[in-house]
């Protein structure tokens, strides 16, 4: 990759493109970036601006494309894909494309899905790096978005420049500046709808900015960037003189913002790279209360077992022994059958036609299975139990995220109940179930499996 000056010759964007790279060093001889491409002007705008710097010699040529399609949103979507595969085209560059089956998913789910596909596209593309186009406009939404929520100096920083293999080169960019671009060279991007849906919080802000810029600042997305960029590098100091701290014999000796960062730090030893145990440590409450802490003499009950107490104004943490369940139990459901199950209540298998789409919920406690076993499981969640969740594309999660996600409290996790068949888990009760469980097209008997209240 040179280090001259970027060409007179490359169009204004593609200049402030390679300057941007340079200057944040998101490119290091040898690697070359994947290009997560949705059809949408942002990232279309990035595939085209990384191959006319690379025409140019300044930047490498991307390895490729990848495109990732939901399966939410029929047959706008398989244009999407069609568009994308065309511009990877008249690009030069192989394109890979991915079809889920989120049709049922949340917003969550589908960008794990979609940044687990983006991952495994760079493996077999060979790129080193993943690039993304969210721009200015992006980080402008994304550092108002958590100042309506309350947020720290961390938070402030907004969407980070690179974050392991992930880069942005084009957070420098104005929206209109990527969509003249576009037009520029004979690009019509392709829409998504859900993008303008008043129910995301994005959308909302995304209206409201302009409004605020023409009552407050004309230049508000610019002042938001310029924020984010001051928030990343004092976080960074107050994280260097955290570390230089930690292990200081009186942390009340500290000034707040290192002592809370010293306390952030001794959460992430001891969730020990669970990182499900550590989002839940590493949060605004629990550093307050463990600061607090710092001036009394009871012990503080933590998420995973763990206990806190202060001595001579520093922290000790401890594992709690956990006090033996003596009421565990695992035991077989025959088909058709029932067994009691934690909480009063007893699960049932029987045999009949499948439910009606109406009846089917993601959080229900009744469920059809197009899978059915002579013989059923039932017993309580387990560390590293693993599901393949109904529209995941065969994709595996731990169970542990799955009840962390559906708000289900960590005293009562070890409690829930699954339901194996064959040596697979088909369902956690009320929770999610297998996608080797979909009822097939056409289908006239299914097991169907229902909770209901035990009458003591």
């Amino acid at each position: 990759m040179s280090s001259s000056p970027p060409s007179a010759e490359l169009s204004p964007l593609a200049r402030s493109l390679v300057t941007f790279v340079r200057e944040r060093a998101l490119l290091f001889p040898g690697e070359r970036p994947l290009v997560a491409l949705s059809g949408g002007a942002d990232s279309c705008a990035l595939l085209l601006l990384l191959c006319e710097a690379a025409a140019a010699g300044l930047l490498p040529q991307p390895a490729g494309v990848a495109h990732f399609h939901h399966g939410m949103r029929g047959h706008d979507a398989d244009s999407d894909a069609g568009f994308c595969a065309a511009l990877a085209t008249r690009c030069g560059v192989p394109c890979l494309i991915e079809l889920g089956a989120l049709s049922q998913a949340n917003e969550a789910e589908a960008r794990t899905a979609r940044y687990a596909f983006l991952q495994e596209a760079a493996v077999a593309l060979g790129a080193q790096i993943i690039a993304t186009a969210h721009h200015a406009d992006d980080q402008a939404e994304t550092v108002l978005m958590r100042v309506f929520r309350g947020t720290s100096v961390a938070g402030l920083g907004g969407i980070p420049v690179r974050r392991a293999n992930i880069i942005r080169p084009l957070l420098f960019a104005r929206r209109s500046q990527i969509e003249s671009y576009c037009a520029g060279r004979g690009i019509t991007p392709r829409h998504d709808p859900t993008n303008d849906d008043p129910r995301y919080p994005r959308q909302r802000v995304r209206t409201l900015l302009p409004e605020l810029a023409a009552s407050f600042n004309p230049r508000l997305t610019e002042a938001l960037c310029r924020l984010a960029q001051h928030a990343v590098e004092d976080a960074a100091l107050l994280d260097q003189l955290a570390e230089q701290a930690h292990g200081a014999a009186d942390l009340r000796t500290l000034a707040r913002p290192i002592r809370r960062r010293v306390i952030l730090r001794l959460l992430w030893e001891i969730s020990d790279g669970d990182e499900a145990l550590r989002e839940e440590l590493a949060t605004a409450a629990w550093v307050i209360r463990l600061e607090q802490l710092l001036e009394g003499e009871e012990t503080l009950h933590l998420p995973g077992g763990w206990g806190a107490s202060a001595r001579l104004g520093n922290l000790v943490f401890s594992k709690r022994t956990p006090v033996p369940d003596l009421s565990g139990w695992c035991g077989e459901l025959p088909v058709p059958g029932a067994v009691k199950i934690p909480d009063n209540r007893t699960l049932k298998a029987t045999l009949g036609p499948p439910l009606l789409a109406a009846e089917r919920s993601r959080r229900s406690l009744r469920v059809d299975c197009g899978t059915i076993p002579e013989i059923l499981t039932v017993r309580r969640v387990r560390d590293g139990d693993r599901i393949a969740p109904l529209g995941m594309n065969g994709k595996t999660r731990l169970v542990r995220d799955l009840l962390r996600e559906a708000a289900i409290p960590i005293a009562k996790r070890t409690s829930q109940t699954v339901v194996e068949g064959e040596g697979q888990i088909l369902w956690v009760v009320g929770i999610a179930q297998a996608e080797s469980t979909r009822v097939a097209e056409g289908a006239k008997q299914v097991l169907l499996l229902n909770v209901t209240q035990t009458d003591d």
